[in-house]
This record gives C-alpha cells, structure tokens and sequence, in this order.
C-alpha cells in the first residue's frame, strides 16, 4: 500500500478513536451532573427587598433593609433555579404591623420571603427574622441658595451693585427628617479672577450625602451681576455738631473734614459734597472729658463703595 494512503487511514483512525473518546466524555459529565443535582445540598440565597404600595404622602424615614439572606434547603435543580431566576421579595406596606413606637412598622421576614421561593424548596433561616422601618410625611418646603462665589476683580474694577442670586430660595422635597434639618442650600463652589466685565453664569445646586433623598425645584440658579470701573474721589465736607446743651456755642477746628471715597466711573460727576454728613457728637466728650472730637459719617450716596475721613482728631472750643 502506498505510503501517503497508509498515513491518510491511520490519520482517521486516531481521529474516530479521540470522537469517541469525546462523546463518551460528555455523556459520562452530563450523568455526573445530573445525579449532583439530584441531591439534596444547603445554601443561602441574598434576595433585594422592594418596598411597595406607598401612599402618596407618606415617605420611608431613614436607612432602611435592602436585602436579606435565606437559607434554603433543597435539591441541587431547584437551588441553581432559585439563585438563577429569583425575583425581588416585594414588602407590601398597606399589610404591615404597627409596633408600639409612632410611625414604625414591621414585617416578618419569613412571610416575605414564602411568596417567592420555588415550591419544594425549604427554608431553614431568614437573616434578618424581621424588617423595620418608619414611615413619615413627604414634606415641602423653601429654603435660601447661598452662593459659593469668590471674586477677584481686575485692578480698578468692583461691584456696581451686590451679586445677586435668581431664584433666592427654592423648594426641598423628602423625608421630614431630612427636611426638617435644612435651614439652607449651597451652590457649587467657583473663583472667578481677573473681573471686568458683568457677571452671568449659572451655578450647580449642592447634595451632600444627606441630601441624596431631597428633590430640588430646580437643580441650578442664576447668579448676575454689574461690574464697573471705580475711581477714587475726594471732596471736603462741613462739620456738624449733634446734642449741644442750649445755651452753649461751640468753634470746631477745623470747620470742615476731607472725606476720601471710591465710587464707579459713570456715577462719579454726580456726587457732591451735600451728599455726605460728617458730624460731631457732643455725648462722646462729656462724660470721659475728652479733649478732642471723632467725627462720624451719617450719610454717603449708595454709589460710594469705600469711604474714609482724613481728619481723625477734631478740636474744639465751647462757650457758654
């Protein structure tokens, strides 16, 4: 016989035997299988717990029991089928007991679990025996947005008017324990530098940890703002003497105080000296004696940012 034909019938003789080999393998591991499953074994199971039929004003307080273990006892068929199609074990809240704490409830986990283990499976232990949880009002509320902001201005450059932040408060929504504890809601934090122009931006609202379970009107605020040039202005202002005794005549030195301010550009021409008042308290010397006035500013246009008075010390001569 050739030799290239004596080569090809060995070939598919090792071939067949290795097929046979294979099928005998696979028939011999489905047999051990099926007499593995077949037996009886012990296991635990984690089931998710879903709480359901929860009225519209009533909220789940707190932390509450998301899973539990069971352990089951049954044949090796039902255990890879409960632990491949098991469902959520649903705690239907209008059939729980009430115990003797307001607003807390229970249900025995036993009870739970049966309504959803395969027939001919046993249970042997449920981990925990029973589940608690409070049940609370859905509460609303309103509550201000503080915001986060840090600005730095371009050198000459400030705030026309005060930030401003739309809308100033929202609604809260959630559990009353968790609402109950807000006073406040922040917005995410940002640093703005080098400012010269209006500020418009829109800004995240904050959930902490705690605040996960709170639903927010809205989840961002506006945050505005006019910004302008400033310049530094002085002008000198008339001194004027508060609370003198009838009968008394008072000389101040000097009559008049330089008042230092900074104001925005475009309302710098409009401010005068009539705008501000600079006076001297008769009160302030006449318990302690003193020797000297300090002059106060009672009023400045709401234009004017900063403000200082040169003069610190104010001599004076009374007569009567």
């Amino acid at each position: 016989m050739p030799q290239g034909i004596q080569s090809f019938f060995a070939e598919m003789f090792k071939r067949k035997k290795f097929n046979v080999f294979l099928l005998f393998f696979i028939i011999s591991f489905v047999v051990w299988t099926l007499v593995k499953l077949s037996n009886t074994y012990t296991d635990t199971i984690t089931m998710t717990v879903a709480y359901t039929n929860l009225s519209e004003d009533k909220i789940l307080l707190g932390s509450k029991k998301s899973t539990l273990e069971a352990q089951i006892k049954t044949t090796g068929f039902r255990m890879l089928r409960q632990k491949l199609f098991q469902k959520e074990i649903e705690v239907d809240l209008e059939n729980v007991f009430k115990t003797n704490t307001d607003n807390t409830f229970y249900v025995l986990s036993d009870a739970a679990v049966n309504k959803h283990i395969y027939q001919d499976i046993e249970i042997l232990k449920v981990s925990p025996d029973t589940l608690f949880f409070t049940l609370g009002k859905n509460k609303t509320k309103r509550v201000p947005v503080i915001h986060q902001l840090a600005l730095e201005f371009e050198k000459g450059y400030n705030l026309y008017d005060s930030l401003q932040i739309e809308p100033k408060e929202i609604e809260i929504s959630g559990p009353e324990d968790v609402v109950d504890g807000v006073k406040v809601v922040f917005t995410e934090i940002k640093q703005l530098e080098k400012i010269s122009n209006n500020i418009d931006l829109e800004l995240k609202l904050l959930k902490n940890d705690s605040l996960k379970r709170l639903s927010y009107s809205q989840e961002t605020v506006s945050a505005t703002a006019k910004v302008d040039k400033f310049t530094e202005g002085k002008l000198s202002v008339p001194l004027q003497v508060r609370n003198l005794p009838q009968g008394f005549s008072i000389k101040l030195f000097p009559k008049e105080v330089m008042v230092t301010y900074t104001a925005n550009v475009s309302d710098f021409n409009t401010i005068t000296q009539n705008d501000f008042t600079v006076y001297c308290d008769y009160n302030d010397i006449k318990n302690n004696k003193a020797s000297f006035f300090i002059p106060k500013l009672a009023k400045y246009p709401e234009t004017v940012k900063m403000y200082r008075i040169e003069n610190k010390k104010i001599n004076f001569l009374i007569k009567k």
